[in-house]
């Protein structure tokens, strides 16, 4: 049976480092802040990924995006046991910025929607709800 797990944590206290302790033609990375792995030799180990060519490892902050890679990669890729979404609290920030001019309270229940959207992605993929 599969989890969806949620590592939370302050920067810098080795959420994303340990990722090392993966294995990675088990793992995919889902790399929301599009920033280099603090993984020595990362890149030998996670490619970019492309539907067509595989790899394990997409840089996207859109929500719609990450839901659609969650469902490709958990129907077509079975050797993939984890999916990882490192940095996830930039989709709700990235949004935020991106609308930050934008008055009223309908851009935090968007964000907050997207956020709860990817997180039930994961859970629907695992089984957990429908």
């Amino acid at each position: 049976m599969s989890e969806l797990i949620a590592i939370i944590g302050p920067p810098g206290s080795g959420k994303s480092t340990s990722l090392r302790t993966l294995n990675p033609t088990e793992t995919f990375i889902i790399n929301v802040a599009n920033k280099a792995l603090p993984i020595k030799g990362y890149k030998k180990n996670y490619r970019p990924w492309t539907p067509k060519e595989g790899g394990n490892m997409v840089n996207t902050s859109s929500a719609a995006n990450i839901i659609k890679i969650i469902h490709h990669i958990a129907t077509t890729r079975p050797e993939i046991k984890q999916i990882i979404v490192d940095d996830s609290n930039y989709i709700m920030a990235f949004t935020n910025m991106a609308r930050a001019k934008e008055t009223g309270f309908t851009k935090f229940v968007d964000m907050a929607k997207e956020f709860f959207d990817v997180v039930t992605a994961g859970l629907t993929t695992l089984g957990v709800c429908s």
